[in-house]
């Protein structure tokens, strides 16, 4: 796998990964005396002034005397957590007491609604059964002939 070349602003010469550059410093080899894990004892990793961290040897660090644990202070009010879930549960109930008098209200208006939409059929139905015919089944049939001269006549109809 290859690595990403710099940034190099558009006019910049870009330089050639696969020749050596002629002007840079040459790394040295790593010289010294060599010195084992084992020999060393732990390492701690502290971090460093440029953001990365920097082990250290253990006996190397500075010792900081902490004093002993005293008593737990006792807190003056009830658990903030106790208090959240109370008052969420709070909520949950009146929200459910609140959905369960919303559910009658809307009950009561939609059984009002029925009850009013029934007696508007039922007055409908009576009007329709009575007011279209006035009088009912009877009618009464006025012929009326009147005979001319030479055969002819004449007829007219009235119902009432």
């Amino acid at each position: 796998m290859t690595t990403p070349l710099p940034y190099h602003p558009p006019g910049d010469p870009v330089p050639d990964p696969l020749t050596p550059d002629l002007y840079s410093p040459v790394q040295q080899p790593l010289s010294g005396a060599v010195e084992l894990a084992a020999e060393r004892g732990p390492v701690v990793y502290v971090p460093g002034a440029h953001g990365g961290f920097v082990a250290v040897r253990r006996e190397d660090l500075p010792t900081i005397h902490t004093p002993a644990p005293g008593p737990v202070p006792v807190s003056a009010g009830a658990d903030p957590q106790a208090q959240r879930v109370a008052a969420k549960g709070v909520f949950a109930a009146g929200a459910g007491v609140g959905a369960y008098f919303a559910a009658g209200a809307a009950a009561i208006v939609v059984d009002s609604l029925v009850k009013a939409l029934l007696a508007a059929g039922v007055a409908a139905g009576a009007a329709l059964a009575t007011g279209r015919r006035k009088g009912g089944d009877t009618y009464i049939t006025h012929h009326h002939v009147a005979n001319r001269w030479w055969g002819r006549s004449h007829t007219t109809v009235r119902n009432r």
